[in-house]
């Protein structure tokens, strides 16, 4: 219903309002989705868009993956924004570093190139190769830090 496929090689399969408008794009079911990317795709959930070359978001709400080959696998309002970045789940995340992923969580922040969050909440890893494991409102924000876990811990090297 309501359904669009616009451009080349584009597919919709089932659902409501979805639109796959990048070449050879596709969404599959789901409400409201949108795959804009050449070779995007969107699999269900509502409200999400894959709009860089080769990303996708596999269901959730309001999630988008805007970079080249960038993913967001499910949860709510996450975001993948650069090259390789990932978001498995949670809530409010954002991998915006060059091959950054987070697991999971609420509100985590993967910045650095090849940075890191696993879970928790709030955590930062802000720099490239920091990685933060979970707790909550922890920063890793040098050169290769980490912190496993805990309550407002800082790791800064270099």
């Amino acid at each position: 219903r309501n359904n669009r496929a616009t451009v080349s090689y584009a597919s919709v399969s089932g659902g409501f309002n979805n639109v796959a408008s990048g070449s050879s794009s596709s969404v599959t079911g789901g409400d409201s989705n949108v795959a804009s990317g050449e070779y995007s795709s969107v699999t269900g959930g509502a409200t999400n868009l894959a709009s860089g070359t080769r990303s996708s978001v596999s269901g959730g709400k309001s999630n988008v993956a805007s970079a080249y080959y960038s993913s967001v696998t499910g949860g709510y309002i996450n975001r993948a924004t650069d090259s390789y970045a990932s978001v498995s789940g949670g809530q409010n995340n954002e991998a915006s570093g060059d091959v950054s992923s987070i697991s999971g969580g609420y509100f985590n922040k993967a910045s650095g190139e090849y940075s890191s969050v696993t879970g928790g909440q709030e955590n930062l890893a802000t720099k490239s190769d920091a990685s933060v494991s979970g707790g909550l409102r922890n920063e890793a924000n040098g050169v290769a830090s980490s912190i496993s876990g805990g309550r407002s811990n800082v790791a800064s090297a270099y």
